[in-house]
Formats: structure tokens, sequence, C-alpha cells
């Protein structure tokens, strides 16, 4: 089993860095070539979209989809088809709700979200056309969660990467032959469609050797997934309101163009939360089955592995891109962009925040008393994000939102950490040590970082990667000498040695 979880994170983890490269390079193409403002119409027009802010009415089919194969898959076939069939009549559903809401808002959004007149016919079709494939795009939903519970995520990760390189490709056409911006609004929905299609395929094909069918449900059945889906829709409207709502009030309050600066500079952020959370994940189960000689010691073990050893490797790693900030930005957008590199090198916070805490918050989410906890810290955070975004949003305009997001994390991450330790029964004061190090290891890397850049300034991708790279490596060197102790240092190699075991 463990061995198969790692064979599965492994896979998460680099595909999502392909397919997360892949996003940030188009994002620089559409950038360079269609400017901030087709850059936020873009980024609109996806945002009405399950991967957007619909996600808060997507009930968890996915997630719950996954349950309900993972557990047919150990024998109750008869329980699973019900639940599937369920889910997926309520996926389509609310697919085709949404679909109708959305064609027939399409021209008051274009108005609502600020969109010139000449942009307004073309975004107005674009919605159109992501209303009609909404349907599918909910549907696609429970394919994916069904593809999770077969544990096919090869397939899975092998169609995300391969939509972005199509995706990738599109973009290079539509501006070699000045094609305006709603074509690659159509390029991206088409290679939604195309891996929609092929995953169903999949799971059709994996179905076909299980009993696994479309059949109808009992009233006990509905009446479970209709509780399960409340409680996930509850649960998604604090993560709604801390970022996929954000483009359209920045839409409504500034226009497209302001959307696009943002969702630039929220880009390298998003992309190494989604490609760190496997790979820190990955040491929970590991880190549980070492060395554990008692209940309260394996609790203490995991909590401290999960605060200490992904930190230790991911925050210097962040900490050279928040000092290359200005390079990044020059090299990926262009001379233009890069006097928003403070605003960038703010945003990383983020990630290095949550790659202290968010291990250790996955594996206290099993006890009831820290997810009621959890819920009310997730609100708490929406609150100070929003109440920081107001006070400065007349001086900031859309990087109030990031200004607001990083303060939420500054100020309350360590109270997550506080309770996370006191669950684990593990002194308050191993954070502030950590941080300690942490801070003395992000100096030193400064001061290397500023003396480099002052003799070998890298002007190119290229001397970008050398610097990032050498940066990198002294980064793991410092972090190896100051933050891990003889103790963490041991760990790193009892988790190579479970990674390798039969």
């Amino acid at each position: 089993m463990l061995r198969r979880f790692l064979h599965n994170t492994a896979i998460s983890a680099v595909a999502f860095g392909l397919a997360g490269l892949l996003g940030l390079f188009s994002v620089g193409l559409i950038a360079k070539f269609y400017g901030l403002a087709g850059l936020g119409l873009i980024a609109l027009a996806r945002a009405f979209l399950p991967s957007g802010f619909l996600s808060l009415i997507d009930f968890g089919v996915s997630e719950t989809t996954t349950q309900m194969v993972a557990r047919g898959r150990l024998g109750d076939w008869v329980a699973a088809s019900e639940r599937v069939s369920f889910l997926t009549a309520v996926a389509a559903v609310t697919g085709l709700v949404s679909s109708v809401a959305l064609w027939f808002a399409a021209t008051d959004l274009a108005i609502l979200l600020k969109v010139a007149a000449e942009e307004a016919p073309a975004f107005v079709s674009v919605l159109k056309v992501t209303a009609l494939i909404t349907p599918l795009a909910f549907v696609g939903l429970v394919v994916e969660g069904a593809l999770k519970g077969f544990e096919e995520y090869g397939w899975l990760r092998l169609t995300e990467v391969g939509g972005s390189l199509l995706y990738v490709a599109a973009i290079y056409l539509a501006a070699s032959h000045n094609l305006s911006f709603e074509w690659i609004a159509y390029a991206y929905l088409a290679t939604m469609v195309v891996k929609y299609l092929v995953l169903a395929l999949i799971v059709a094909t994996a179905a076909r050797r299980t009993s696994l069918r479309f059949v109808s449900w009992t009233r006990e059945t509905r009446d479970d997934l209709v509780y399960r889906g409340w409680l996930m829709f509850n649960a998604r409207i604090g993560g709604i309101l801390q970022q996929p709502v954000i483009p359209l009030a920045i839409g409504a309050l500034y226009g497209p163009a302001q959307v696009g600066a943002y969702d630039l500079l929220m880009r390298l952020p998003r992309f190494l939360k989604t490609v760190l959370s496997p790979l820190f994940s990955a040491i929970l189960p590991i880190s549980a089955h070492i060395d554990e000689r008692t209940d309260v010691r394996r609790l203490q073990l995991l909590g401290r592995n999960s605060l200490v050893l992904p930190a230790a490797v991911v925050i210097p790693i962040v900490v050279v891109m928040a000092l290359y900030s200005k390079e990044i930005l020059k090299v990926w957008i262009g001379p233009q962009g890069s006097e928003q590199w403070p605003w960038l090198a703010l945003a990383l916070i983020v990630p290095a925040a949550q790659v202290m805490v968010g291990a250790g918050q996955m594996a206290l989410l099993v006890k009831a008393d820290y997810l009621r906890f959890a819920n009310r810290y997730l609100y708490s955070q929406v609150m100070v994000q929003y109440v920081a975004t107001a006070i400065t949003l007349h001086w900031f305009q859309e990087r109030a939102f990031i200004l607001g997001w990083v303060f939420s994390y500054v100020t309350l991450t360590p109270v997550s950490a506080h309770r996370m330790l006191r669950f684990m029964e593990l002194p308050s004061s191993l954070l502030w040590q950590h941080l300690a190090r942490q801070a003395l290891v992000a100096a030193i890397l400064a001061a290397l970082v500023l003396a480099y850049k002052t003799y070998v300034p890298p002007q190119s991708l290229a001397a970008l990667i050398v610097a990032g790279a050498t940066g990198c490596v002294a980064a793991w060197a410092l972090s190896l000498m100051l933050i891990l102790s003889r103790s963490d240092r041991a760990m790193f190699g009892k988790f190579a040695r479970a990674m390798t075991h039969h």
C-alpha cells in the first residue's frame, strides 16, 4: 500500500509540475502577445467553470465518487453503483442549471465586469460556448473521481499534461495568425472537452472489468449523499471566498486589465501550492510508520516531521524565488512587468506559510475537535483577508487583494501552528525555533544572491536557470547545516529507505 501511495504521489507531483510549468509558460505568452487586458478576459471567462468559483456548487461529487469507487473495489459494487449513479445525476443537473444561467446572464456579466465595448461581443460569445460545455465539465468531475478511485493516476495526469501542451501550441498558433483573444479561450475549452472524453473512455474500460453500472438509487442512498453534499458545500464557501471569487470582484471594480495583472502575480504562488502539496503530504503516512512506539509518540513524531521536514526543503527554495522575482518577471513577461516584483515576492510568503502547517493540518482533520477549529480558522482567515483588502483597496487597487491574502496568512498561521502542536502534545516553542532558523537561512541567502546579482546579473532564461539552480543548491546546503538536526537528517535517510522497501 505504501509503495502504491508513493507511486501515485510521484506521478501527481511530476505531472502537476509539468502541467504547472506549461501553465506558467502559457500565461507569459498570453501577456506578451495580448497584454494584461487579454489575459484578464481569458481569466474571467475561465472563472465560470467548475474549476473556478462554480466549484462552490459541485457538492464534492469528485471526492465522494473517489471514496465510493474505492469502497466498491473492496467488494460492495452494488452500493458503489447506486452512489456513483446518483452523483452523476447531481453533476448533470447542476451543470445544466449552471449552463442555462450563464447563457442568459452572459451579456449582463460583460457589463458588470467592465469589458470594453469592442471586446464585449467576443467575451459574450466565449461565455456562451462555456455555458454549452458546462454540463460536460460537471460530469467530468465524476469521471475524474472515478478514475482516482480506480487509482489510474497515470492516465489522469497524462491527459492534464497533454492538454497543457495542446493549449500552449494553440496560443502560439493564435498569436502567429493574429487571432483575437477569444480563440485562445475556445482552445482551452476544446482541450478540456477532449480531456473529459478520453477520461470517460478510460473509466468505461475500467468499469467493464467490475460490476460498476448505472442503476437506480434508494432513498437511503439519496439522503446520505445529499447530506454529504451539503457538508461539502459549506466547506467550499471559505475556500471560494479566499481565491476563486476574487478575479470577479476585481473585474467588477476595475476591469479586465487589473484582473490580468492580479492573475499574473498569483500564478507562481498558486503553482507552488499545487505542486508542493503532494510532495509534503507524502511524508505523512511514512513518518507515522517510522520509529513509532506508542500512539502519543507516533503523533508527536508525525507533528514534528510535518512542521520541520517539508519546510526545510521548500522554504529556502521559495526564498530564492522571491530574491529573483524581478528577474523572473522580466524573463517571463518582459521588462514592462518587472516593476511589480515586490508584489510577487510578497505573494510567495503564502506557499512558504502553507508548507509549514499544511501537512500537520491534513493529519489532524480526522479529529473532530480539530476539524471544528479548522472550519472556524478558515472563516477567521477569510474575514482578516477581506478586512485588510478593504482598508488598503484605495491605495493598491487589485494588489490590495494580494496584500490581504498574505496578511491573513502572516497573522494567523502561527495560531494554526500553535493549535496543531497543542493537539499533538508538542511545545509551541518548536515553531519559533524553526522560524528563527529559517530567518537565519533567508538572511544568508539574501546576502549571497545580492552579491551574485551584483557581479553576474541574470538577463536571459538560461542565466536565470543557472542562477536559480545555484541558489537552490546553496539553500539546501544551508538548510542541511542550520535547520535540520541530526535526527532530522536521519529521518530523510529512513524516508528514502521506506520508498524503496518491498
